[in-house]
């Protein structure tokens, strides 16, 4: 988990900047990513604006010191798990002043959130009542090379709060 923080950071940093840029890093390698003074800024608070079903403006905050810490999201159109959304917690809000080397050095603020992903689990309950529309989810083994990741916080829908169920 820790290990493999930094460059599969630079990994989605290079790939942002490739979205958000047409002549992004030169290189296209982790080392061109730079960031400014040596620093990643981490946040215990993020906010997410959304409409409510009476078209209203509503905000959900996302708050690393309570469990209220579980986001969901769309899923991607090329993911292999079942339903319409994905459900993650979030380990960590941060920003970070990229500079990209070989260009003109100037630094652009990217914000990401650091997740652990959930997956539907099937269970003997959900054979028995397909009717039922809740999701169960549990939480992508640690073992698993993709079980945390790193997201826009722009893609975000909403928040969203997981029940536990104890066996």
């Amino acid at each position: 988990m820790t290990q493999d923080f930094l460059p599969q950071l630079k990994d989605y940093i290079l790939d942002c900047l490739e979205l958000l840029e047409k002549s992004a890093c030169v290189t296209n390698e982790r080392d061109s990513i730079l960031f400014k003074h040596n620093r990643i800024y981490h946040h215990n608070i993020v906010r997410f604006n959304y409409t409510t079903y009476d078209v209203r403006r509503d905000q959900d905050v996302i708050n690393l010191k309570t469990p209220h810490c579980n986001i969901m999201l769309l899923k991607h159109h090329d993911d292999d798990h079942d339903g319409k959304f994905r459900y993650a917690k979030v380990l960590g809000i941060h920003h970070v002043n990229v500079v990209c080397a070989g260009n003109v050095y100037e630094s652009r603020q990217l914000e990401f959130l650091y997740v652990w992903w959930y997956e539907p689990s099937a269970s003997s309950a959900d054979l028995l009542y397909p009717q039922c529309t809740l999701c169960r989810v549990h939480f992508v083994p640690l073992a698993n090379q993709n079980a945390f990741d790193f997201i826009d916080p722009g893609v975000v829908l909403w928040s969203c709060h997981i029940i536990p169920a104890f066996s």
